[in-house]
């Protein structure tokens, strides 16, 4: 009877462990999070780095903007990737799948920047979100969040990749 437990909980512990057919099928994401330094000082000056984004910076009520950190991860459904960032402060992003509401399918991230703001978030693939941070020094820091989708990996594909290094 000892036994049949021990085997019956091992069943149990695998298959709460083991990802739905659902998970294993949905795409991963690629999390994007940069830490901005904005300044209210003199003419505009944006840091090549965020070039990309100058536009969304010209409307912000800054003149100076440099890129203090960067963090770039591929990340699976349920994966959390966090940065630290000046203040013993830091930003966490978990990526929680595709949400379909409304009609449009949409990257669900539940963001947290410590030690207060926790919030849902939703993006469109490859969208971004930018937040107005904390006070750091005589300027602000702003996060910039962005996601898009990457393709799920064949166990095949996996296979190739370690034959061919």
């Amino acid at each position: 009877m000892t036994r049949a437990l021990g085997i019956a909980w091992l069943a149990w512990l695998f298959l709460v462990g083991a990802p739905t057919a659902a998970q294993a099928e949905e795409p991963g994401a690629q999390i994007t999070i940069r830490v901005i330094y904005a300044l209210k000082d003199g003419p505009l000056s944006i840091d090549p780095a965020l070039r990309d984004i100058e536009a969304e910076l010209k409307d912000l009520p800054y003149t100076k903007f440099r890129l203090l950190d960067k963090l770039e991860s591929p990340v699976q459904h349920g994966a959390t990737v966090e940065l630290q960032f000046p203040g013993n402060r830091s930003i966490s992003v978990t990526y929680e799948g595709l949400d379909d509401a409304a009609g449009k399918s949409m990257l669900a991230l539940r963001l947290a920047v410590r030690p207060r703001l926790h919030m849902q978030l939703r993006v469109a693939n490859g969208g971004r979100t930018l937040l107005g941070g904390p006070a750091h020094v005589d300027g602000t820091l702003i996060l910039d969040v962005s996601a898009s989708l990457q393709a799920p990996k064949k166990p095949a594909e996996a296979g190739d990749k370690e034959r061919s290094e």
